[in-house]
């Protein structure tokens, strides 16, 4: 049995110490199943046959010296001693390995989203439901160890710090900080210099007033040094200046050999045919693709009977002149049925009657 437990877990509460030995729970911890005092009677008789049963258990039980060797444990001592639960001010609760493992995908998929149970949580908590908050607390923990939360990084809830109460002097300090904030900024008047508004310098003014020069670089002819003269190029220079001799790919001077299979090759009448240059025409017998009768019907043209769909389509449509009415002076029933309002009645009357 493992115990696990959140910062944040409310759940209802359940005493571990109960379940050890009376010699190793502690004092602190109450015995809740306690043995009435009627039934102390029976305590002797309950402890004979108990005796009864072990003894008879190591007549059966066959002890092998290479079996109790083995079953010597290597540390005497629990790993993790039991800690009885009266001193910690929040409850715990207990998780049977059993109900805290998902193996399959399909598991771990069901478990609702950590959000989710997050926003339920503090509604169950605002409305005081103590047993939905229990339930929604262990839907967490599942959820925050399935494989998708640890992937997403979720962090398990803890439980927000206090913050310390500030001094009286931080007070104070703090105070000050707001007054100076709160002041408004001054804006900086512009310093008084010399010079009085609306004058300006001449001697400045004429200054700024002529062109600027701008010198022009005149390039010098070129002439045979005798240091170029006497020049000596290294071996970095002629390497660069050597050209690039590059592989003609367009010419393949080791052609390769032909198969044996394409020279003992037979072509098939249609490849002689197509093989074949086309018929030259001369220039007066006109256009090759020009019919010699081309008011002839082939034959297959008179024999064809045309599909029902066909004379559908082949038929016109005919069209309604929507635009000039057949009654000109025809009034529609929907006006001789129209009654007036009083409004229009009293837009209708000639003006000045």
């Amino acid at each position: 049995m493992t115990i696990r437990r959140l910062k944040s877990d409310l759940s209802p509460e359940v005493t571990t110490c109960l379940k050890l030995k009376d010699a190793v729970r502690p004092d602190c911890c109450i015995i809740r199943d306690k043995i009435p005092y009627d039934a102390e009677c029976f305590s002797q008789d309950i402890s004979r046959d108990l005796e009864k049963l072990m003894r008879r258990h190591d007549r059966m039980f066959v002890k092998r010296r290479r079996l109790m060797e083995m079953a010597v444990p290597l540390r005497r001592t629990c790993r993790f001693l039991p800690r009885c639960s009266c001193p910690f001010s929040k409850t715990i609760e207990m998780v049977r390995p059993c109900d805290a493992e998902s193996h399959t995908r399909t598991e771990q998929l069901a478990l609702p989203l950590v959000r989710r149970l997050l926003q339920r949580r503090r509604l169950a908590i605002a409305e005081e439901d103590e047993v939905g908050e229990a339930i929604l607390n262990r839907w967490l923990r599942y959820s925050y160890m399935s494989l998708y939360s640890r992937l997403a990084n979720i962090q398990p809830l803890t439980k927000p710090a206090k913050k310390k109460k500030k001094t009286e002097k931080q007070k104070l300090r703090h105070e000050k900080y707001i007054e100076k904030l709160s002041k408004p900024r001054k804006v900086p008047e512009p310093e008084k210099g010399d010079k009085v508004a609306k004058q300006s310098n001449p001697d400045r003014l004429k200054k700024l007033a002529t062109p600027r020069n701008f010198l022009v670089e005149a390039k010098l002819p070129w002439e045979l040094t005798p240091e170029m003269k006497h020049y000596k190029a290294s071996k970095r220079i002629k390497q660069i200046s050597a050209p690039i001799e590059r592989e003609n790919v367009h010419i393949n001077e080791n052609p390769e050999k032909v198969s044996p299979n394409a020279l003992r090759y037979k072509p098939s009448p249609r490849i002689k045919e197509m093989s074949e240059p086309p018929a030259a025409r001369d220039a007066n017998q006109g256009a090759a693709d020009v019919k010699e009768n081309p008011f002839a019907i082939s034959p297959n043209a008179l024999k064809y009977k045309p599909s029902t769909r066909i004379k559908e389509l082949a038929e016109p449509r005919e069209f309604e002149n929507t635009h000039i009415r057949e009654n000109a002076f025809a009034i529609s029933p929907a006006a001789l049925k129209a009654k007036a309002s009083p409004r229009l009645i009293e837009l209708a009357k000639p003006k000045g009657g």
